[in-house]
């Protein structure tokens, strides 16, 4: 009688680990699935510059000629992708470049143009931005427009609403709940006050009735 009873606590011990095992996996299935794509646009030498972006196990790799998915191939540093002979060798922020039989070492990550070219794999086509204190805006064409500010601590997604259209400017009256976003994204070059970058265009607003002006661009 003991012996049964013994073999029957084992069998279900057995069972429980492989239970645990079976959610372990699925747990860390989801997890792995739930990572976001990394998007890096890379400055080389030689005037080679080309947006890469990990998606999973492959890196998309978006040269002026042609675009290819590298696979991850084994090496003793960084994390290296690998197609025939064109390869993307990372290391952090830099990386080393194979690509059309030419070598080119010193490529860097320029991470402020990255978070545009980011923005548009998402669906954004237009995307704005300015200063003090910070905001942003990203509009997504017939989904929603969101509008972020005080430096990230506030974000609110509005309906998509078609602009009034002018020639030299673009008018967007935005509402959800109790917020109002009024900006109009105007055909005049636009530098940023803080970084000095430059834009096509400039743009000005308000968010329930608070006012703010900088520059955007089209992504597509």
């Amino acid at each position: 009688m003991l012996r049964h009873v013994f073999l029957l606590l084992s069998l279900v011990m057995l069972c429980a680990c492989n239970s645990v095992g079976s959610v372990s996996k699925s747990e860390s299935a989801q997890t792995e699935s739930s990572i976001k794509a990394v998007t890096m646009m890379f400055e080389c030498d030689n005037d080679l510059s080309f947006v890469a972006r990990l998606e999973g196990q492959t890196l998309w790799a978006f040269f002026p000629q042609q675009t290819l998915a590298l696979e991850p191939t084994r090496t003793a540093s960084g994390a290296k992708y690998q197609k025939a002979a064109d390869y993307v060798w990372l290391k952090g922020d830099n990386a080393m470049v194979n690509y059309q039989q030419t070598l080119y070492k010193n490529c860097v990550n320029n991470r402020q143009e990255a978070i545009w070219q980011d923005a548009k794999f998402r669906g954004v086509s237009f995307r704005a931005v300015g200063n003090e204190p910070g905001w942003l805006i990203e509009i997504t064409p017939n989904v929603h427009v969101k509008y972020i500010s005080n430096y990230g601590q506030f974000e609110t997604v509005l309906p998509y609403k078609k602009p009034i259209e002018t020639e030299q400017s673009s008018m967007f009256e935005l509402t959800k709940n109790q917020n109002t976003l009024l900006f109009e994204i105007i055909n005049k070059p636009c530098t940023d006050s803080m970084s000095g970058q430059k834009f096509a265009s400039s743009v000005r607003g308000q968010f329930n009735g608070k006012a703010f002006s900088g520059c955007g661009r089209a992504l597509f």
